[in-house]
C-alpha cells in the first residue's frame, strides 16, 4: 500500500513537474503555433480576460458586433445618408453574405451598401439587427436577411461566447421563440453592450445575472468552458478543457439540429416568423427584402433549401440561396476556413443582382 501511494505521489509530482516546465516554455521560447494551440484550450472568460488586458493581440474580438454600438453608428451615417439620393443596399448579415454583397457591388459599383454584420452571426443576431436598425432606413432602401446554416444551431444562445469556444467573441442578442399569436418573443440577454461587459470584474451583481441568465437560458451553454478559469495556469488542464468544452457545445447543437419543429429550439418555425415579419416590416416601410440562405460545407448542418425553399415559394418571397448556384460538397468550393473562394463569392454577387432586379423592378439599380 505504502509502494503504491508513493507511485503514484512520484507520478503526480512528475506530471505537475513537466506541466510547469511546459508553461514555462511557452511563455518563453515556444514558436507561436505551439502557443496558440494551447491558447484555444484557455477558458472563455481567461480568453475576454486576455482580450481586455491587451487590445492590440491578433484575433482580439472583444469590440466587434455590440448590437447598441453598431446601432450608434447606423445612426451617425444615417444623416450622412438623408443627403444622398438612391437606394441603400442594408445587410444584416455575417461574412458570407458580406462578400456576396460585396462580390454585388463590385459587380455594380454604384451599388450602395451599409453592412452590419457579425462574426458567424446566427439567425436571431441578423434578425435583431434588422428590427433595432428600423429608423436608420428609408422608403426605397433594400433590406437583407442573411441566414447561415452553420449558425442555425446557435439560434438558442445569447452570445457567441457560448457556442464558439475557440474565438468566443462576447457580444450579445436575443433568443426569439414562437408565441401564441403566430408571433416570436425575445428573451434579452442581461449584458446588452460592450461598455457592460467592460464592468463586468467591478460589477458583481450584473455578473452574477449574467451567467445566471447563461447557465438557465443558454442551449449552448457548457460549464467546462466557463468554470475554473484560474486553473487556465496550467497548459494540460487547456488540453483536457479544450476536449470537453469543444464535445459539450459540439453535443448541445447536435440536439438542436436534429429536432427542427420540436426540439427545445424549434428553429425551423422561428425562421418561418422570422421572415414573415422581416418581409412585413420591410414593405410596410416601403423597402425591398431579400432573404439570403448561405450553405456551408459543414455536412452536420441543416439544409437550408430543404427547410425554408417551399415556404419562401410558397409565400411569393424574394430570396437568393447559394445552394441553387453551388454544390456545399464540392471541396472546390471553399477555401480552407470554410468561406466559398473569391470566384465563387463573385459568381454569387452577380446572381444576386438578379434576385435584387427582379425584387425592385429594376429601381435599385439605377
Amino acid at each position: 500500500m505504502i509502494r503504491t501511494m508513493k507511485t503514484i505521489l512520484w507520478t503526480l509530482a512528475a506530471l505537475v513537474a513537466i506541466d510547469l516546465c511546459a508553461a514555462l516554455v511557452l511563455a518563453g521560447p515556444a514558436p507561436q503555433g505551439l502557443r496558440n494551440f494551447f491558447e484555444y484550450g484557455r477558458s472563455v472568460p481567461g480568453k475576454i480576460a486576455q482580450w481586455e488586458a491587451d487590445p492590440d493581440v491578433p484575433g482580439n474580438l472583444l469590440g466587434v458586433a455590440w448590437l447598441p454600438e453598431m446601432m450608434a453608428e447606423s445612426a451617425r451615417t444615417a444623416v450622412d445618408r438623408q443627403k444622398n439620393d438612391g437606394p441603400v443596399l442594408h445587410a444584416y448579415s455575417m461574412s458570407f453574405v458580406d462578400r456576396i454583397v460585396r462580390g454585388a457591388q463590385d459587380a455594380r459599383p454604384g451599388l450602395r451598401v451599409e453592412i452590419r454584420s457579425g462574426p458567424g452571426a446566427s439567425p436571431n443576431f441578423t434578425y435583431a439587427a434588422f428590427l433595432q436598425d428600423r429608423s436608420n432606413r428609408r422608403p426605397g432602401d433594400v433590406a437583407v436577411l442573411g441566414i447561415l446554416s452553420s449558425s442555425v444551431s446557435a439560434m438558442g444562445s445569447l452570445t457567441n461566447a457560448t457556442w464558439v469556444f475557440e474565438q468566443p467573441a462576447p457580444f450579445t442578442y436575443p433568443i426569439f421563440r414562437p408565441d401564441a399569436s403566430d408571433g416570436l418573443t425575445a428573451e434579452m440577454p442581461v449584458l446588452q453592450s460592450l461598455a457592460e461587459q467592460l464592468t463586468l470584474d467591478d460589477n458583481p451583481d450584473l455578473a452574477r445575472r449574467w451567467h445566471t441568465q447563461l447557465a438557465a437560458q443558454d442551449l449552448i451553454y457548457t460549464p467546462a468552458a466557463f468554470d475554473l478559469p484560474w486553473l487556465d495556469a496550467s497548459p494540460f488542464v487547456r488540453l483536457v478543457r479544450r476536449a470537453l468544452a469543444q464535445g459539450g457545445v459540439d453535443q448541445r447543437k447536435a440536439r438542436i439540429v436534429a429536432h427542427p419543429e420540436d426540439g427545445p429550439m424549434p428553429y425551423a418555425e422561428v425562421l418561418r416568423r422570422m421572415i414573415m415579419t422581416f418581409d412585413r416590416i420591410a414593405r410596410d416601410d416601403g423597402q425591398i427584402p431579400i432573404v439570403v440562405l448561405v450553405q456551408s460545407n459543414r455536412p452536420g448542418d441543416p439544409d437550408l433549401k430543404a427547410l425554408l425553399g417551399d415556404f419562401l415559394d410558397s409565400h411569393g418571397y424574394h430570396y437568393f440561396a447559394t445552394a441553387d448556384h453551388q454544390n456545399p460538397r464540392d471541396p472546390r468550393a471553399f477555401e480552407p476556413d470554410g468561406h466559398y473562394r473569391p470566384a465563387v463569392d463573385s459568381r454569387f454577387g452577380i446572381l444576386f443582382l438578379d434576385v435584387l432586379d427582379r425584387a425592385s423592378g429594376g429601381i435599385a439599380a439605377q
